[in-house]
């Protein structure tokens, strides 16, 4: 593969996946219960996935990137590629490597087909420049012991219930840095689009550690 100034690369090292556009958009602390159940998915998958310390023990969320939905992938990775999603009805669709489990990166329709995310705990990512996080999603899903020491640790944004904060002034910045077009000056025929590479395939359910990803919520599977 060319190399680019931005690049997603497996952990094993054979699955890469360019960012046309090197920039990030935005970059988020997520606690929400999927993004710890996909990671659990893919800690089953090697033991070198396993979630940070950091993040099993709530302390803090999963380190979320966001980039432009312009990708370069060679054959070769692209055949690595496998889709998922956790639930039939779920909203996002998630890239992961065949070769040792990695979280490459994911879409969801509010995205507008513009942007990806990427877990960063799993994913290698190189980017010229990380900015600092944004804000902190899905605090309705820290548990309550640990709710007062991540409050406590910075002053970034805490959103408690997304669904809820539609219309605050931080999701309004988000979500228009997220729906924001791809640059005509990063498209070209080698550019393809995550849309695209999972039309081409088939995309699996895993709703695996759905119970065990739920297990420090407040109000535990009822909440």
């Amino acid at each position: 593969m060319t190399q680019f100034d931005a690049v997603l690369v497996c952990r094993c090292g054979a699955c890469r996946i360019g960012l046309a556009d090197p920039r990030m958009r935005s970059r988020t602390e997520c606690y929400c219960c999927d993004c710890r159940q996909r990671g659990l998915i893919s800690a089953a998958r090697d033991a070198g996935n396993a979630l940070p310390a950091a993040v099993a023990s709530y302390e803090r969320g999963v380190d979320l990137y966001y980039f432009a939905n312009a990708l370069v992938v060679d054959d070769a990775s692209r055949r690595l590629i496998e889709f998922s999603k956790l639930r039939a009805d779920a909203n996002n669709t998630t890239a992961m490597s065949s070769c040792c489990g990695t979280l490459l990166c994911g879409v969801h329709p509010a995205y507008n087909g513009c942007s990806i995310s990427v877990n960063a705990d799993s994913c290698r990512v190189t980017v010229p420049t990380i900015v600092p996080n944004q804000m902190v999603l899905f605090g309705c899903d820290i548990p309550s012991d640990k709710w007062a020491a991540r409050c406590a640790r910075d002053d970034v944004a805490m959103i408690y219930a997304v669904f809820e904060a539609l219309d605050t002034a931080a999701m309004k910045a988000l979500f228009g840095a997220l729906t924001t077009p791809v640059e005509a000056g990063f498209l070209g025929p080698r550019v393809t689009t995550f849309e695209a590479l999972c039309a081409a395939t088939t995309v699996h359910l895993d709703n695996a550690f759905f119970a065990e990803s739920r297990a420090g919520r407040p109000g535990g599977l009822d909440a």
